[in-house]
């Protein structure tokens, strides 16, 4: 068999599988939404069976003390229900109320002396911490607030 031979024979078959397994993903597909509907069906019949059966046993046409306990705890759970419509009512209403802006106080000045009385020295002085040069009057560094001697 030839090189081309064996790959149409490869080639037909991944087809073939390709065609099957798109067959079966569409078979089950079909069969799953089948199976989906006639549960939504049988869980709406049970729903109207079990409406009837609340209101006839609400109507005093039937006497079954399960289903008066399965009716006191509907009517319990519908209670509950509606305060909880009415809790979601209040929630969606609320409004978002910005707060008042509060100014923030003036800040304080430091009474601090950075100089001594009269100026007695001629020339600028340099902070021993960080270099920064200063009047000559300075008693503490306007850079790193170091105290500088007289």
């Amino acid at each position: 068999m030839g090189l081309l031979d064996q790959l149409s024979k490869t080639i037909s078959q991944v087809g073939d599988r390709a065609k099957f397994e798109a067959e079966k993903f569409q078979k089950t597909t079909r069969l799953q939404g089948e199976i989906n509907e006639l549960r939504r069906q049988i869980d709406q019949k049970l729903l109207e069976l079990g409406q009837r059966a609340y209101d006839l046993q609400r109507a005093g046409q039937i006497h079954a003390p399960t289903l008066a306990e399965l009716a006191a705890a509907l009517d319990q759970l519908r209670a509950i229900l509606v305060a909880r419509e009415e809790e979601l009512k209040q929630a969606q209403n609320e409004v978002y109320i910005e707060p008042t802006p509060v100014t923030p106080p003036a800040p304080t000045v430091q009474s601090v002396p950075i100089s001594e009385a009269p100026p007695t020295a001629a020339g600028p002085k340099t902070c021993p911490q960080c270099g920064f040069q200063m009047p000559a009057t300075a008693i503490f560094c306007p850079s790193c607030g170091t105290r500088v001697s007289s």
